[in-house]
């Protein structure tokens, strides 16, 4: 007969167990190094902070703050830009602010993100500037604001749009994670100013509400162990995974309501589409057909020129140039621009 084996002892047992568990999470972790998760490891600390720029806005979250700045941007693409912001956030057209007064059906009102922005950009690199400069006859306002989506741009619509203006909406694809509050819109590494908080959109039933979020403030841990940062991405995907599974039907009703908003006021609005994903160009381009809504599609080849942006993927002054040439002939409402000058 066999000798009957000694079973181990319980402590050895959990010791094992607790060692095994300790070089899998190491294993699990050094993994998480190695392939560069999450992506938004090496986020600016400071982000959610805002900026000198920025203020903070009861509806719309945040804005440009009137002032002139001359800001000086980090590596990997080191260099100062000079800001200049009018007053109800919009980035400067020209050397000097147009007299008040102008007849509405002379403004043309240019909305959306850090693009139309022209982040870290100098003013005249700007491609609002360049309309303005080519055409003097009429008053251009740039109400791009960094960070903004459709919900935002659709916000600051409302408060912006008075009469028969001419209004352009710049629309990147990525503006309908922002639109839905996707865990990236919300993700912050300090806490936002007092008063500052992410406006998103949501759908009750065929209807487009408004709902609001302070950010997601990264954990402390999150810093510093992926495996905890895995974690915490996970909670946030978790908790706005209805709301993103609806973002293209929340952005595609937030173009109607900026459609009707604009028409309301007798005004004319036209959808640029930018930066968009090869096969859902064709989709918003339907779409927008469907729903009788002027668009501009800036479907070129050098849309993909490497050397015509700046390092993130910002366009750069050369990409601007070309925009403010793609826009010719600008869709401005000439019967009205005619009646609003013979008034003069």
């Amino acid at each position: 007969m066999g000798q009957t084996k000694t079973p181990p002892k319980r402590s050895v047992l959990i010791a094992a167990r607790i060692i095994t568990t300790v070089v899998s999470l190491c294993l699990a972790e050094g993994m998480l190094w190695f392939e560069g998760y999450p992506d938004w490891w090496r986020m600016d600390p400071s982000w959610g902070s805002g900026g000198a720029e920025y203020q903070a806005d009861p509806q719309l979250g945040w804005r440009l703050r009137e002032g002139s700045y001359d800001l000086s941007f980090p590596p990997p693409d080191p260099h100062q830009v000079h800001y200049t912001i009018w007053s109800e956030g919009r980035r400067a057209t020209s050397k000097q602010p147009p007299p008040p007064g102008t007849p509405a059906a002379q403004k043309l009102q240019f909305f959306g993100d850090s693009y139309v922005q022209g982040y870290s950009l100098s003013d005249e690199e700007s491609f609002p500037w360049m309309v303005q400069q080519r055409h003097p006859e009429l008053e251009v306002s740039n109400y791009g604001t960094g960070f903004y989506g459709t919900y935002q741009s659709y916000l600051a619509m409302q408060r912006a749009v008075h009469g028969p203006s001419t209004v352009y909406y710049l629309f990147n694809e990525f503006h309908e994670g922002r639109n839905a509050a996707e865990p990236a819109f919300l993700r912050i590494m300090k806490k936002s100013p007092s008063g500052w908080f992410y406006p998103y959109a949501q759908m009750n039933g065929d209807r487009v509400e408004g709902g609001r979020a302070h950010g997601d403030l990264v954990w402390s841990l999150s810093r510093h162990i992926r495996l905890v940062a895995m974690a915490q991405e996970y909670r946030a995907i978790f908790e706005s995974f209805r709301r993103v599974h609806s973002q293209r039907r929340i952005t595609q009703g937030l173009l109607v309501e900026m459609n009707q908003l604009v028409a309301k006021e007798g005004g004319t609005f036209t959808v640029i589409l930018f930066d968009m994903d090869p096969k859902d160009r064709p989709t918003y381009r339907r779409f927008l057909e469907q729903q009788h809504i002027a668009y501009v599609d800036f479907n070129h080849p050098e849309m993909n020129d490497r050397s015509l942006r700046q390092l993130d993927g910002h366009p750069a002054k050369g990409l601007n140039q070309l925009v403010a040439g793609w826009l010719e002939p600008l869709r401005v409402d000439s019967a009205k621009l005619t009646a609003a000058a013979g008034k003069r």
